[in-house]
């Protein structure tokens, strides 16, 4: 009898599992069901998104995202033979950003009206500044024709060592499109893909899991930002490095670059925004200037938004004030000032 009773119990507790698990899984189609990815080893980013397909991103703000038939978060547009390139990380892609509030898709709206797509969106989750310049040449690979490449960041935190380290180029092979990639998967991997379109929980748990573990491995923004290290960096062999790097990058194209950089912020306690920093700047504009090369410094245009119209460029209503990505307020700012610069 207790046996029996201890039977039903623990397949009660199974039974709730399963029913929980098969809820959460179905609410996370409306809440977290981000793109495929197609990994790539030559090419201007670190790999495509499934093209044709869809993501819905609600951690942070609210979005559907919508992938073109090249791997890339451009709306469905034809291409202008007259276009730019944007790279850079989660801020670019416009992860939480519907597609027409990013600010390549502003850009694009506030320079042309003839509905091509003129400013072409790279950005790729992970894709940060030292990994965007080891794709420069995939970036003039895959985009020859291209009158102007603008790289956004939010950090402005490498060392010498990183910075020599960003020259290093992962090659470009134009066989290495989305549609290849797509048409050479295995059928293990196809099975796997849709795998993972089905179980969209089991990868917002994985996702966590390994945004915990990066966690860990970054350090906290004091580590980042020790004063002490940055001094002896600036003491040492980091402007020249700084140049040797965007000597490289000339050296590679004559076509108009914009580093585009937005710092992180900081709400106070007293309620005022600080901009935690390593004091890189300076070196970025003297350097950048030197070289030719343009670079757009978004602190100031933060600070008075702050100041005049109590806007915080960072999060969402459902969000901490100032912490993660950028909001449809920043990306509107960011577009904005490229306008200004892009020739």
């Amino acid at each position: 009898m207790r046996i029996t009773c201890l039977i039903k119990k623990i397949s009660g507790w199974i039974a709730a599992f399963v029913i929980a698990a098969v809820l959460c899984n179905l609410a996370c189609f409306l809440f977290y069901d981000p793109c495929q990815e197609l990994p790539r080893d030559m090419g201007s980013t670190t790999g495509f998104l499934l093209p044709g397909s869809h993501g819905i991103y609600g951690l942070e703000g609210y979005c559907v995202a919508n992938i073109d038939s090249f791997g890339y978060v451009n709306r469905d547009m034809p291409r202008s033979d007259d276009y730019c390139v944007v790279a850079g990380a989660s801020h670019t892609e416009g992860l939480f950003i519907p597609a027409k509030d990013r600010y390549s898709d502003i850009l694009n709206d506030m320079l042309y009206d003839d509905g091509q797509l003129h400013v072409i969106n790279i950005g790729k989750s992970g894709n940060y500044f030292s990994v965007v310049l080891q794709h420069l040449d995939g970036i003039l690979g895959e985009f020859p024709d291209a009158k102007a490449i603008i790289i956004e960041t939010d950090s402005l935190c490498y060392d010498t060592k990183a910075l020599y380290d960003s020259m290093a180029q992962t090659g470009y092979d134009p066989g290495e499109t989305a549609e290849a990639l797509t048409a050479s998967m295995s059928g293990k991997r196809r099975l796997f893909v849709k795998a993972k379109q089905a179980l969209p929980l089991l990868r917002l748990i994985h996702k966590q899991y390994y945004t915990y573990l990066e966690s860990l491995e970054r350090g906290t923004p004091s580590d980042i930002l020790d004063p002490v290290f940055w001094e002896q960096e600036y003491k040492g062999d980091f402007e020249t490095a700084l140049d040797d790097l965007m000597k490289f990058i000339r050296k590679k194209t004559d076509k108009q670059v914009i580093i585009l950089y937005h710092p992180a912020v900081k709400l106070e306690e007293d309620g005022s925004l600080s901009f935690p920093t390593n004091n890189a700047e300076p070196y970025y504009e003297k350097v950048c200037r030197k070289n030719g090369i343009d670079f757009i410094d978004m602190t100031d245009t933060f600070r008075q938004a702050y100041e005049q119209r109590h806007v915080i460029p960072y999060g969402f209503a459902n969000t901490t004030p100032g912490d993660g990505h950028m909001n449809k307020e920043a990306h509107r700012m960011i577009a904005e000032e490229l306008a200004k610069v892009l020739k």
